[in-house]
Order: C-alpha cells, then structure tokens, then sequence
C-alpha cells in the first residue's frame, strides 16, 4: 500500500505540488581549528583572527557557495516536478489550490576543521596507531518547513562533511621489518567546496522531496498500517521507490 501511494505521489500529485523556497539570508563561516598565533592581546579580535587563519575558507566567496547550492536545489526541485516560488513569487503561491510547503533556510553554517585519520602500523612487532590530519569543509543547515496555510513549522537538520582524500598503501622495511603505511594527500581546493555546494544543493532536494512524499503517504494510509512505518526514498534515476538510507534529522520544538 505504501509503494502504491508513492507511486501515486510521483505520477501525479508530486507534480502538482507548490513549494515556496526562501533562500538564506547569509552563509556563516568558521574555524574550528586551534588557534596558530596564541598571542593573547584583549584589542584582537578573536573570531576575526582565526577567520583569517582558514586555509579555505577565507579565501571562498559565500555568494558563489550559496549561488551553486541554491541553483542546484531548485533545478533538481524542478525536475522532481515541483512547481518552485521563490518570495517574489509570493501572491501567486498563495494562490494555488493544491497542498503546498514553504520551505525556509533558516541557518547554513560552513566551518573548516581539522580530523585525525587512523591507520595502523607494526613497528618493532608491535601494533601502533598512526594519526594523520585531513583537512574537513562541513556545511550544517537549518529548514523550518510548514504547510501554505498552516501557523506552526517544524524543525529539520542536515550536516554534510567533505575531506582530503589521502591514498597509501602498506609496504614493509626491508630490514627492520616493520611493516609502515606510505601515502599521499590530496588537499582540497576551491573549486571542490564549490562542488560540494551543487552536491549538496542535489542532495537537499532530494531529502525534501522524500519528506513531502511520506507525509502524503502518512496522510493517506489507513490507521492500522502506521505502526512500523518504513521511511520511503524515490530513486529519480531509476523511477524507483527503496527504503530510505538517510533523510533530513527532525528537531524536537523547544
């Protein structure tokens, strides 16, 4: 019955269903790497000197990021079906007749940090641990989404990372017989995080169109089929419907 009304949902309402997108006002950027320059002076200004200590992201453009993300959402929005607004649009997306969302970003955090990556070597026939440090690029988002005609909104959470690609492989000393891990670091650069912004802009569509087609199909199916509910994921490649693998994180309302 589920699949049923998912299919449903893609065939026919999915494609009459109006969401007002509002953009975020800003993208807030941060460093959650240690400070370098430990000099304490009470006239500096924290924040803004590790800022400027980034290796990214003081050199990023937030209006580009959000540009690509923004782009991508609401080009994939619009291949799903959705018919888009955006706030200009407003008088003409309160007029529609068909159930409609309103979807607003309301926080997107970038930050630029710092993780240990942990492989594990033998050295003089005993098993250690080797940290290597990659550069991370996360991006948190915010939605409050609510129905066209409804006063209340709830809450959803999204967090993506994107890293240093390291390649290695083992290889043992010919002599001592230790058996070491050699690699390679790929560092990020510009044009990846400006990538990972269309990435995430797909990525995002996606999650909001598999929770306008479960709460169609919860509003739909018979009491007694609500229990064990499977979250659904439609698979645009293949005109498929799966169990979902990952979806936006519900926040609880305070």
């Amino acid at each position: 019955m589920e699949r049923q009304l998912a299919l449903q949902f893609v065939e026919y309402q999915g494609k009459q269903t109006p969401v007002m997108l509002v953009p975020p006002p800003l993208l807030y950027m941060f460093n959650n790497k240690p400070l370098q320059n430990i000099t304490y002076d009470k006239t500096i200004d924290l924040d803004s000197l590790s800022f400027y200590e980034t290796e990214f992201l003081q050199y990023l453009s937030d209006s580009i990021f959000l540009e690509n993300y923004m782009n991508s959402f609401i080009s994939d929005c619009r291949d799903y079906g959705f018919k888009v607004f955006l706030p200009n649009d407003i008088n003409t997306f309160l007029d529609s007749q068909n159930a409609a969302y309103i979807i607003h970003f309301a926080q997107m955090e970038l930050s630029e940090d710092t993780i240990a990556w942990e492989v594990e070597e033998q050295v003089n026939f005993t098993k250690t641990k080797r940290i290597i440090p990659i550069n991370s690029i996360s991006l948190s988002t915010w939605f409050e989404i609510s129905e066209k005609d409804s006063s209340s909104y709830q809450v959803y959470y999204d967090e993506q990372s994107i890293t240093d690609e390291t390649y290695g492989d083992y290889r043992q000393e010919l002599w001592s017989m230790d058996i070491v891990y050699d690699y390679t670091v790929f560092k990020l650069d510009q044009e990846d995080i400006y990538e990972f912004a269309s990435d995430l802009g797909s990525l995002h569509a996606s999650y909001l169109y598999d929770l306008i087609l479960n709460t169609y199909i919860w509003n739909h199916i018979a009491e007694d089929r609500k229990g064990p509910y499977i979250y659904l994921h439609y698979n645009h490649e293949y005109h498929s419907v799966e169990a979902a693998d990952e979806a936006f994180t519900r926040l609880p309302k305070d």
